[in-house]
């Protein structure tokens, strides 16, 4: 076994022993992380992990709002309803388990009513992979 494999051997370990979230800063960041176990996050249920992890480490009572740590909530649906008016689809919060969708409704002019027409969660395992990666990007770039 050479040194890579047993560095590779070693910060498995530190994973299982330290959690995911203290092994990355015992490397010196996500970035150095990364460096080591380059292909480690192409497993998408290590992404899941990540995400659980840091909103498990959030003090906001389980809920990480994207409108807080992004500027904006991440849109993820668009569809024409009627006489010129949209219903758009936006993830507003990412907890341990789902991300919350926020459904609002804009006229013609694209103005906004003023409140929600619906709301849903989506199971994180359930994401499509599009906003899985965007919400992960978003979580490590902010936390990590």
């Amino acid at each position: 076994m050479d040194k890579k494999e047993k560095l590779i051997g070693s910060l498995k370990q530190k994973i299982d022993t330290f959690g995911l979230i203290q092994t990355i800063k015992l490397m010196g960041g996500y970035d150095t992380f990364d460096k080591i176990l380059p292909d480690y996050f192409s497993n998408r249920e290590h992404k899941i992990d990540l995400i659980k992890a840091i909103v498990d480490n959030n003090e906001d009572g389980g809920y990480i709002y994207m409108y807080e740590i992004y500027g904006m909530d991440i849109k993820i649906w668009e569809e024409e309803i009627e006489d010129g008016h949209t219903q758009e689809d936006y993830i507003t919060f990412v907890s341990d388990e789902t991300v919350g969708v926020s459904v609002y409704e804009y006229d013609e002019e694209g103005e906004m009513y003023d409140e929600e027409v619906d709301g849903y969660h989506i199971n994180l395992t359930d994401l499509k992979d599009v906003w899985l990666n965007k919400i992960f990007e978003i979580l490590v770039g902010y936390y990590l």
